[in-house]
């Protein structure tokens, strides 16, 4: 950028210099005119003194004879000289002999004022005469100076003077101006422009305009080359921070960004297809807590390499953030059709490298990832959406198991706003009572309903009825699976409490609440239900809390010691969908548990499959000599309802008996129409 002329440094050195030569001449142009001055008050004063002295004798002897035409003569020969305008001799007795008066030379009224103001002491001279011998006082002489003239002529000089010391200021000020820019204005304007151009060729830093040299030019331009590289260093460093992921080396979220954007316009200006595949480590949370972050980290970075060797040219590999990672190929094909089959093609290949096991800092780890594929097409819109769409796909891979991948249709995009607004409408389901619990009866042999199962249910005021295997997980990933619990619980015991006033059966033993493991694994989880059975007056003999074997996961001694401060409180607890875990019998021989539910997996066309009924039967034996009780869950037809009777099943659960009712439905059931189910069922 060009600097203005009234800018420059060298122009502003110009004016200082000049206005400081204007002042200094001015000062000491006043000073000398002054000093002049008064050598010129004093020239005056002494050369008429003389004139006058020179005078006295015939002026003296013209008064002390009274003699007129001596006396005329003496003012002639006064006037004769240019600097007296008038003269006058006065005798003894106050009378003029003799006077004259000449004009002035300069009429100037600015002259007549100077001339007052600076010569108005010389202006009248006065001497006494005196006649010998015996130096008697004969009378006066005095003379008239022409005051204009002698200021004319003092001011011509001063002039004269304060002219020339200015020009001889502005000489000196020329040469140092001159001086100034030589050495300081031009190489400070060759640094500037050097300075300007290294914004755009940064090899000019190590070609300055001026020689280096041991003063402080040469030590600025060392200081700033140093700076200069600091700062490039400093930038590189902060485009490395800004651009890319300290752990991996990987290209971060910000970078990713840039690149997607840049690749959506290339792809809408040519006929190519793109895919990004976004992927997440299965089961990273257990390595990180179970391991340590060391370990997590190497695993991270390991990973990292491994995405790598599918990097080219074309494709960019990213780390998003925690175990989340990405892959971009801006031109996989030019058909979709294409494009499916290569996504589809690099996917496996990529869960394949994944999955090789790891050796890390002493541990050889084997994991796998669930990967989303949304594929890039020419209408596609923001790097946003494309990201977003490939998290729907890779949380649908997560929710089918992990180890494969999902691509991005349509479908899954409903079912992630739908489950977005299960999220959000979680928040204020119980404020605003859209929930309430269904009981679905328990029967034994007899027909006899001697318990029931409460079950949440949630009545959306948009979406409608919510099943419980939508909002349940969703409630225990946002961590709202608490508050949902305590309702349940609260909800429950409230109604036992309320059935015991209302005249409850003796043959209704028990209410079974199922337990989310999260919740169970609360640290104030048992302190918690046994405020709310005090808070609510219910008694804990009517309780029965179901878990499930993910509640003993983390840490088997704790939940070994939760379900026994349970039971010490009267609670039963029973062992929900039981033969579907792998550890089920280990659970069994080390918890001291009160029922076992068989899952309906199991119960399932039962009558038509031998070896269901086979475990189904060594679960009752176990369960037999454990002296536990046992419940078939999902009971739906005459045909399984005979096969557990065949098979000694004592307790049963399902739509062959009833649907979950809700709290009113059911109390008519059991209050009323029990007999009914009873009578039913010795008719079968």
């Amino acid at each position: 950028m060009a600097i203005r002329i009234k800018d420059r440094a060298s122009v502003k050195h110009a004016q200082t210099i000049i206005t400081a030569s204007l002042i200094l001449s001015l000062v000491f142009g006043v000073l000398q005119a002054f000093l002049d001055l008064e050598s010129e008050k004093r020239q005056i004063n002494n050369r008429f003194s003389s004139i006058l002295l020179l005078s006295h004798d015939p002026a003296a002897q013209a008064a002390y004879q009274l003699n007129s035409p001596l006396a005329k003569q003496v003012i002639k020969g006064l006037l004769s000289h240019p600097d007296i305008i008038r003269a006058e001799i006065v005798d003894d007795f106050d009378s003029q002999l003799a006077s004259d008066t000449d004009q002035p030379s300069d009429e100037n009224e600015l002259t007549k004022i100077l001339a007052t103001y600076l010569f108005s002491e010389q202006e009248h001279l006065n001497i006494p005469l005196t006649f010998s011998p015996k130096n008697i006082n004969v009378g006066s002489l005095s003379i008239t100076l022409d005051s204009q003239a002698v200021a004319k002529s003092f001011i011509g000089r001063a002039t004269n003077v304060f002219l020339l010391s200015l020009i001889k200021n502005l000489i000196l000020s020329l040469i140092l101006l001159a001086f100034f820019y030589m050495v300081l204005t031009h190489p400070l304007t060759k640094l500037t422009v050097w300075i300007s151009s290294i914004k755009y060729d940064n090899k000019a830093i190590d070609n300055p305009p001026i020689k280096i040299k041991k003063d402080e030019f040469g030590l600025l331009i060392k200081q700033f080359m140093a700076l200069w590289k600091e700062r490039e260093s400093a930038e590189a460093q902060l485009r490395e921070y800004a651009y890319f992921d300290l752990l991996t080396g990987l290209s971060n979220r910000r970078h990713l960004s840039d690149i997607l954007h840049n690749s959506i316009i290339k792809i809408q200006h040519q006929p190519t297809i793109g895919a990004l595949f976004y992927m997440d480590l299965d089961r990273f949370k257990h390595i990180n807590d179970s391991l340590g972050h060391a370990v997590g980290d190497a695993l991270l970075v390991t990973i990292g390499k491994r995405l790598s060797e599918f990097k080219n040219d074309e494709t960019s590999v990213a780390r998003l953030g925690g175990d989340e990672f990405v892959i971009l190929i801006p031109d996989i094909a030019k058909t979709e059709e294409e494009a499916y089959d290569e996504a589809t093609r690099l996917a496996n290949k990529i869960l394949t490298s994944i999955a090789e096991p790891h050796t890390l800092i002493g541990h050889l780890l084997y994991t796998s990832a669930s990967i989303g594929i949304s594929i890039i097409r020419q209408d596609s819109n923001t790097g946003q959406d494309i990201l977003r769409h490939a998290d729907i796909a890779l949380y649908k891979a997560k929710a089918e198991g992990g180890n494969t991948y999902h691509f991005y249709e349509n479908q899954l995009h409903i079912q992630a706003e739908q489950r977005l607004s299960i999220e959000q409408g979680l928040h204020s389901a119980i404020e605003n009572n859209e929930f309430y619990l269904a009981y679905q009866p328990q029967c034994n042999h007899t027909g006899d309903i001697i318990g029931a199962e409460c079950l949440a249910r949630w009545r959306h005021p948009v979406l409608g009825e919510i099943s419980p295997g939508d909002f349940i997980p969703i409630s225990e990933e946002t961590r709202q699976i608490y508050q949902l619990g305590d309702w349940v619980l609260k909800t429950a015991f409230l109604q036992v409490t309320q059935w015991l006033h209302q005249g409850l059966p003796h043959n209704f033993t028990r209410l079974a609440i199922n337990i989310s493991p999260i919740q169970f694994q609360d640290p104030n989880f048992v302190e918690r239900v046994q405020e709310l059975l005090v808070e609510c007056k219910c008694p804990p003999q009517l309780i029965e809390l179901e878990i499930t074997e993910s509640c003993l996961f983390k840490d088997e001694h704790l939940a070994k010691r939760k379900v026994e401060m349970l039971r010490d409180m009267g609670m039963s607890l029973s062992l929900d969908d039981f033969g579907t875990g792998y550890s089920s019998l280990r659970h069994l021989r080390e918890l001291t548990l009160d029922v076992i539910k068989i899952d309906q997996s199991l119960i399932r066309d039962l009558h038509l499959n031998e070896i269901d009924k086979d475990i189904t039967d060594s679960i009752l034996s176990l369960a037999n000599k454990l002296n536990m009780k046992v419940v078939a869950e999902g009971v739906e037809n005459q045909e399984e309802m005979t096969a557990l009777l065949e098979l000694g099943c004592e307790y049963y659960q399902g739509f062959y008996f009833s649907k979950p009712l809700n709290a009113l439905a059911f109390e008519k059931l059991v209050f009323e129409d029990h007999k009914a189910v009873h009578n039913a069922l010795n008719h079968t």
